[in-house]
């Protein structure tokens, strides 16, 4: 994936991806899939829909979620499972919004182990908002060099001025305000919310479709149905304990339901999971 024609930054996660071998992906929150015409060729005006069909479509989607049953199973499993193996990155050890969000653009195309390293050596540099505001982004872009994908670190820049203008170098935590941030899309602030502010806020990026769309649909295209996997993210959330929840399902797709070669007989979900066992010739998501 490459940083290609950015069309709008407040878009749901998913459109620009790159798989990794370690399954452990970000999604550039710039363009919209549905924002280009058929062809890919840019941008398309997308008629609104009335309040009717709107709610119509809720009804759909509401419809096809898991019975409390298994919904519990799946929460019950998964967070034990993050107990005993969650890994140990040092953005789990903060709640401040900068620090999450720094660490949440960082990993936006680039593997964890690279990140480590330029995520310290960024803080230390820019330890606020207002230190990252104040300098020239031609020195912001230098000290990210080499994670590769400069509108990143331009954005970043952008998102910590606007911070300071509007809001006195503190980052909101209300949904509006944070998707009102060009180059926060709907993933990056549910990750600021359920991870800096502890709120039970969904996230879908490319782990959390891998692993909802293989244990709970198991047909057709993930990518074509993003309405249906948003519903059953914020669905499965425990009461109290997105933080915990989103970061374990994260581990969970990276660790385990990997893209390629998935540790099926391991996995704690296989007798709940409708692609077990997995076929890479048939279940390839």
């Amino acid at each position: 994936m490459g940083e290609g024609a950015l069309v709008n930054e407040k878009a749901d996660p998913g459109s620009w991806t790159n798989h990794r071998e370690d399954g452990f992906v970000r999604s550039f929150d710039f363009a919209p899939r549905d924002s280009y015409n058929a062809a890919g060729q840019g941008p398309i005006d997308m008629p609104r829909q009335s309040r009717p069909a709107r709610a119509r479509r809720k009804k759909n989607v509401d419809a096809q979620l898991p019975p409390p049953s298994l919904k519990r199973a799946f929460q019950r499993r998964l967070l034990a499972w993050y107990r005993e193996h969650g890994r140990d990155l040092p953005w789990r050890k903060t709640s401040d919004p900068y620090h999450i969000l720094v660490s949440e653009v960082m990993l936006q195309q680039t593997q964890v182990d690279r990140v480590i390293p330029k995520y310290h050596e960024f803080l230390e540099r820019y330890p606020s908002f207002a230190e990252l505001a104040d300098a020239p982004v031609s020195d912001v872009k230098k000290t990210w060099y080499p994670l590769g994908y400069n509108i990143r670190p331009e954005r970043l820049h952008s998102i910590a001025r606007e911070t300071v203008a509007r809001y006195g170098g503190s980052l909101p935590n209300d949904a509006d305000e944070l998707l009102s941030f060009k180059g926060i899309g709907r993933y990056t602030a549910g990750a600021i919310r359920s991870f800096a502010f502890n709120e039970d806020a969904p996230i879908l990026d490319t782990n959390v479709i891998r692993v909802l769309h293989r244990v709970f649909i198991a047909e057709g295209d993930p990518k074509a149905q993003k309405s249906r996997l948003w519903a059953l993210s914020e669905s499965l959330i425990p009461r109290g304990k997105g933080y915990d929840f989103n970061q374990g399902i994260m581990d969970f797709g990276a660790m385990v339901c990997t893209a390629r070669d998935p540790y099926c007989l391991l996995c704690p979900m296989k007798s709940i999971c409708k692609t077990y066992p997995f076929d890479a010739g048939t279940n390839g998501s």
